[in-house]
């Protein structure tokens, strides 16, 4: 084997030319916006937010709240696991990441 070259297939993207769907709804609506962009890159977390958005931190607050329960939903819906279940493992990651002093 010394000196032959290994040839691995590369790797499959997962999002080949594919986008996620816009919302039912949002091209019907003239006031709605994209808020957020989320991209796994290099096994990090990478993002877009949009600008211009406005508020106060608690509307934040609210908007990762929703964000969190939207998520713990789809995974429930995805895997048939309960969904208490799936709140309890996030919540409890999420908990973790924030206290991870060393990362702020």
């Amino acid at each position: 084997m010394a000196g032959r070259t290994v040839r691995r297939k590369p790797k499959e993207r997962i999002l080949v030319g594919e986008a996620l769907a816009v919302p039912p709804g949002a091209h019907e609506d003239p006031a709605s916006f994209e808020l957020l962009r989320l991209w796994a890159i290099d096994r990090s977390l990478e993002m877009s937010v949009y600008s211009r958005i406005e508020g106060e931190p608690s509307d934040f607050g609210i908007l990762l709240a929703d964000l969190f329960s939207h998520a713990c939903g789809r995974y429930a819906q995805g895997t048939g696991q309960a969904e208490s279940d799936i709140r309890a493992s996030m919540f409890l990651a999420f908990a973790c990441r924030l206290g991870d002093l060393r990362r702020m």
